[in-house]
Order: C-alpha cells, then structure tokens, then sequence
C-alpha cells in the first residue's frame, strides 16, 4: 500500500474500449473546510446503499473501514490533505458483514493554486476488486496464463509493477489486471504487455503509473454519467 510521488503527465489508454457498466468505480470528492464527502451513486453502491440513502461523514467511512486497516486509511488521507500529492491505498471496507477489497486513489487540489499551501479538497476514485477475487481460483490464473511462458512471465511482471505502484499483494494485483482486460476487452496477457511498456518509459517511480488507473476510471465514470448513472 503506498502513496504517488508528484509530478508526471497522464498516461494515455487510447485505443482501448470500455465495454463493461459493472459498478466498480466511482468518484469521491471531500472538501477539506467543512470536512463534507460527496459520492457518486457508484460510491454509495460500492457502500451497499442507494444513492442518498445516507450522508457520507467521515465517521460512517471508518466505519466501514476494516479494523486493521482505519490506521492505514486515516493517515494516508491527513497526509494527502497536509500535501496534496497523489495517493493511492489498497484496504478492506465492510458491507454489510462482508469484506469488499477496494483500492481508493486520489490527489489534493488547491482553490487558491499550490503557493496557497492549503489543500481545499481530495479528488479522486474507488475501485472495487472484489469481483475479480470473489472469481479467482487456481485453475483460472491458470487459464489466464496458459498460452506460453512468455505470456506467463509477461504477467508476473505486469503483476511486480502493481504490487509496486499501488502496494497489492499478489491476488489484488492479477485481480486488477483481470478488471482491466475485462473493462476494456482486451486479453490479460496485452493488458500486461502494455503496463510494461509504461514501466520501461519511466512511470514506475511517479504517478505516471497510477495515472494509467485514473485514466480508465476517469473514462469509465465519465461516460456513466453521461447516461445519468443508470445501470446497465
């Protein structure tokens, strides 16, 4: 689990195609003043509600953190807000009694610029990937990676640069590769090749890396909103 480092441009994904409407994503934005948290409806159902069902405080977010991971969670958010640099954290949150594994990115921004030296407010996205573990056996990570070594090491690779950039463990790593190739409908092994295509580019060590993630959330949750965040 580990925060971006500042600097680096968006990594572009053209070229892939978004074909899934599964609510795994969402867009979170918390303005820091008045401590107030505004989800999209993807966030409130990654929660287990309905849009509006609650308010969304502080206190009910801990709430749903997992115990071993509040400490984690609330000291990655205080120091976002005390710097505004890009963050990224891999917890567990709890839904009614069940554990959900979400990755939660995000960055400060400034009303009055960086010279203000105050973060106003956290911006950023929820990625579910408990589908994807909730799916994964043996015999599918086999599948997934059967076609040579070459594609086998392929994968391990892409899976190294994950658990690097964003602090999963080994599962949460394919997971998200899996989450990809089906979002975008692409086989795991390309997805793979394409993460370390940008790794050998030089984003492993800003948030050139983590941007990549942005820039399918940012698609993904643009284009529902644009269809008024109905379900597909």
């Amino acid at each position: 689990m580990g925060r971006g480092v500042p600097g680096g441009d968006p990594v572009s994904l053209a070229g892939l195609v978004a074909t899934d409407g599964a609510r795994q994503t969402g867009r979170f934005v918390f303005h820091v003043a008045d401590e107030k948290w505004e989800w999209d409806d993807d966030v409130f159902a990654i929660h287990g509600y309905q849009p509006g069902e609650v308010e969304p405080t502080t206190e009910l977010i801990m709430q749903h953190k997992h115990d071993l991971d509040r400490e984690l969670v609330e000291q990655t958010l205080q120091e976002a807000i005390g710097d505004g640099a890009p963050f990224n954290v891999y917890y567990r949150i709890l839904v009614r009694g069940e554990v959900r594994n979400v990755v939660l990115c995000g960055e400060g921004q400034y009303d009055g610029g960086r010279t203000s030296g105050k973060v106003d407010r956290l911006v950023g996205y929820y990625l579910d990937l408990t589908p994807e573990l909730e799916a994964e056996t043996a015999a599918a990570a086999d599948a997934a990676v059967a076609a040579s070594a070459a594609s086998r090491d392929t994968i391990e690779q892409a899976k190294g640069i994950l658990m690097l950039g964003y602090g999963l463990d080994a599962e949460a790593a394919f997971a998200m590769l899996k989450w990809w190739s089906r979002n975008r409908n692409v086989k795991v092994r390309e997805v793979a090749e394409r993460l370390i295509q940008v790794a050998r580019e030089g984003h492993v060590s800003h948030p050139g890396l983590r941007r990549l993630l942005d820039a399918l959330l940012d698609d993904l949750t643009a284009s529902r909103a644009a269809r008024g965040n109905q379900p597909d």
